[in-house]
């Protein structure tokens, strides 16, 4: 599957969430949109803390506290949740 710039292959998903990322008003607003965004993504990347995973292996490298990936975990199910709602 080869890509180009100028022309990506996009799903309808893909399109719809960089129509909305550019659509935000503000450009303060999407700069931190944008910068959440990259966070989020090296989180799922690399969930990576310094206890135990859940097979009972230590995690990796970490960069985070297991207690902050519980928390990221744990508010991005409300998030869930509340899109469900809505």
């Amino acid at each position: 599957m080869s890509q180009s710039i100028d022309q990506p292959e996009l799903s309808a998903t893909e399109w719809t969430f960089i129509q909305n990322l550019r659509a935000l008003p503000d450009e303060s607003l999407r700069n931190r949109v944008h910068a959440s965004l990259n966070e989020l993504l090296f989180f799922f990347r690399n969930p990576k803390c310094q206890g135990i995973g859940v097979e009972g292996f230590p995690c990796g490298e970490p960069r985070s506290s297991c207690e902050d990936c519980y928390q990221i975990w744990e508010m991005l199910d409300k998030v869930a949740e509340r899109s469900k709602k809505g």
